[in-house]
């Protein structure tokens, strides 16, 4: 079955129609589902002529039924004459066509002249759209930065509503879509509802291929637990190819279950050490692991130095690695569980965000730690808790961050809004009259939507 991303596609098809001198590079993790969100979504552009190529294979070749010309279309100079002429031998004279040429690109990191290349191709960009695709794009070292000819698109897992959508619950998904913070409107029954798919959600994730698996559930289909392995091993391999030599001196799947293990609190690097590297080199592959894409670096605000957190970039793959195979079924740990909630609430907050270098987290000198910080469209800190939990950590934050405009508690409750909320600090005899936004896990990615219209309508403290 195709799960549908169509919010994400809308935008990717504006990017493209919209491209003037630069070229679309779409970034995200290997195995998320890039090529086949590309291709599917250019079939609604139809009316432009359209070439693609696979810079994985030396010539043309066909992958699941599509063909691809290969590298020697592109050649190998980094002066892009190749790649203009042969798709001038194929479309004609670029100037005299009434419609501009698609170009889609994929695997551009395995030929890494095309990137140098992207100078000379965005100057085109008026008679060529060209999307370039990849999973290492990050950790390709070009001479030719050409910062200002990328116009970057970010692919993340399936989100929540997306899963919704494809697992066919148009009543609850209708609810999610029309659920405030005012209890008007509340439903007791599709609240319940929500929580119990947003905890199926909590173990899938939303690698394409392990929804599919579990939505279609034809006879004969691979099982989830064989998927979910191979995709890892493939995440794994794709970073090795990035290391070298180094990659035989670690165990790479080790190091990514430890930053798993790890992911709640600042990462010190030392943790990650083995025999024979070094803090340096631990640093090197937590950095390539980001490039990659499979972890978010969230930073700590307003540090001036490089204390971040690492989340893994799909809760799916983090329960593999923390709980074993049998996605849905396996027994979670109390501490497993806050980790998977902190990040598929993270990762879908980053789905929804222009990027993901606009989210941090904030802590205390006490101790007290808030998961994430947004700085738009107003200064939210947000806490994320198992079921209920108190709002401890949320107060401190309050008190001793005086911009601090709404507190969020991410939770299993119902949402609410409290304008009146005190935060207070009791050793210390400090409060602050702060508003607290209540939402439940399932609405993380409308977060930003539910506080811009709180924000829009003045209704803080």
């Amino acid at each position: 079955m195709w799960i549908e991303r169509k919010v994400k596609k809308n935008l990717f098809i504006q990017s493209v129609k919209g491209l003037r001198s630069q070229v679309l590079v779409v970034r995200g993790a290997r195995q998320v589902g890039k090529t086949s969100f590309v291709l599917n979504a250019l079939k609604e552009l139809e009316e432009f002529p359209q070439i693609r190529v696979n810079l994985a294979s030396n010539r043309k070749t066909t992958i699941d039924g599509v063909e691809y010309f290969g590298r020697d279309f592109f050649g190998a100079g980094e002066d892009a004459g190749q790649f203009i002429n042969n798709i001038g031998l194929l479309v004609g004279n670029l100037s005299k066509l009434s419609k501009p040429v698609v170009v889609f690109i994929d695997e551009a990191d395995r030929h890494p002249a095309s990137l140098e290349a992207i100078q000379i191709v965005a100057g085109l960009s008026d008679r060529l759209k060209v999307v370039y695709t990849g999973s290492n794009l990050e950790n390709i070292m070009v001479k030719n930065a050409a910062t200002g000819r990328k116009q970057f698109f970010d692919l993340y897992p399936v989100t929540f509503f997306d899963f919704l959508k494809a697992y066919s619950k148009d009543d609850v998904l209708a609810y999610w879509s029309g659920v405030s913070l005012n209890d008007k409107g509340h439903s007791e029954m599709f609240h319940n509802e929500l929580n119990g798919l947003f905890d199926l959600y909590l173990r899938l994730g939303g690698m394409p291929k392990i929804l599919d698996s579990f939505i279609d559930r034809r006879p004969g289909m691979q099982q989830i637990s064989g998927i979910i392995s191979n995709l890892v091993e493939t995440i794994e391999d794709n970073i090795k190819m990035v290391l070298g030599e180094k990659a035989k001196l670690y165990e790479y799947e080790d190091v990514l279950r430890r930053i798993a293990i790890l992911s709640t609190e600042t990462l010190k690097f030392s943790k990650l050490q083995v025999r024979h590297v070094n803090r340096g080199e631990a640093k090197k592959i937590v950095n390539k692991t980001a490039g990659g894409r499979v972890v978010h670096k969230v930073r700590l605000y307003e540090s001036g130095v490089d204390l971040s957190k690492y989340i893994l970039f799909d809760v799916g793959v983090l329960n593999y690695l923390l709980n074993g195979s049998d996605l849905v079924h396996q027994q979670i740990t109390e501490t497993h569980l806050a980790c998977q909630y902190e990040t598929v609430v993270g990762t879908e907050i980053i789905s929804s965000l222009p990027t993901r270098d606009d989210i941090y987290y904030w802590k205390s000198q006490r101790g007290s730690q808030v998961e994430f910080m947004l700085k738009s469209p107003a200064l939210i800190a947000i806490d994320v808790k198992t079921t209920r939990g108190d709002t401890r950590s949320l107060d401190s934050c309050a008190v001793f961050e005086k911009d601090v405009d709404y507190l969020v508690k991410s939770s299993r409750e119902p949402g609410r809004f409290d304008v009146e909320h005190t935060a207070r600090i009791p050793a210390l005899g400090l409060s602050r009259k702060v508003p607290l936004v209540v939402v439940p896990h399932y609405l993380s990615s409308r977060l930003l939507e539910l506080i811009g219209e709180l924000h829009a309508s003045g209704r803080s403290a």
